[in-house]
C-alpha cells in the first residue's frame, strides 16, 4: 500500500484528465446565473431545476393515451437561496430582476450547454441576520431567496 502526496496525485490525473478534453471545445461562462448580463454568485446547495415538458393528450377509443409535445420545453429553478450576503450584493441580485422578465443565461441540464431564456421571479423572500443597533439597517442577510420560471417565448 503507498501513500501519495497531493502533487503526486495530481501528477498522475492531470495527463488522464486532459486528454480526455484535448479534442473538446470548451465554452465557460464565468458564473452559474448570468441574469440580464450580471453574473450572480452561485447559489446555496438545495436548489432545483425544474423541466416541464408540455403535452396536448387525451385518449383514443382503445382507451390508450395519445399526444404528442407542444412547444418547448419550459425550466425553473426552485428554491435558489444566497446566504450570508451584505446588503450591497443583495440590492444588486434584486435589481437584476427588477425589470420582471429577465434573459437568464444558464448551463441546461439536459445537454449541457450554454442557453438564455426569458424568466421571471417568484416572491422573494429576504431573512435579515444583523440590524446596525444605530441606524437599525440590516447589516447581513441570513438568506434571500426566490424560484425563477421560464416565461416559454
Amino acid at each position: 500500500l503507498s501513500l501519495f502526496l497531493p502533487t503526486q496525485v495530481l501528477d498522475l490525473c492531470l495527463p488522464l484528465f486532459l486528454k480526455e478534453v484535448k479534442n473538446m471545445a470548451i465554452t465557460a461562462i464565468t458564473s452559474f446565473l448570468n441574469i440580464g448580463g450580471y453574473d450572480l454568485p452561485c447559489p446555496a446547495y438545495g436548489f432545483e431545476y425544474t423541466v416541464t415538458t408540455a403535452v396536448n393528450t387525451g385518449k383514443n377509443l382503445n382507451n390508450a393515451v395519445i399526444g404528442q409535445k407542444v412547444g418547448r420545453d419550459v425550466y425553473k429553478f426552485d428554491n435558489l437561496q444566497w446566504v450570508g450576503l451584505s446588503p450591497e450584493t443583495r440590492r444588486m441580485i434584486l435589481r437584476t430582476i427588477e425589470p420582471f422578465f429577465v434573459p437568464v443565461t444558464f448551463e441546461d441540464c439536459k445537454t449541457g450547454n450554454f442557453i438564455t431564456i426569458y424568466m421571471y421571479p417568484g416572491d422573494r423572500k429576504i431573512k435579515p441576520l444583523f440590524v446596525d443597533k444605530y441606524t437599525h439597517l440590516v447589516t447581513q442577510d441570513e438568506v434571500l431567496s426566490f424560484n425563477l420560471i421560464d416565461c416559454g417565448w
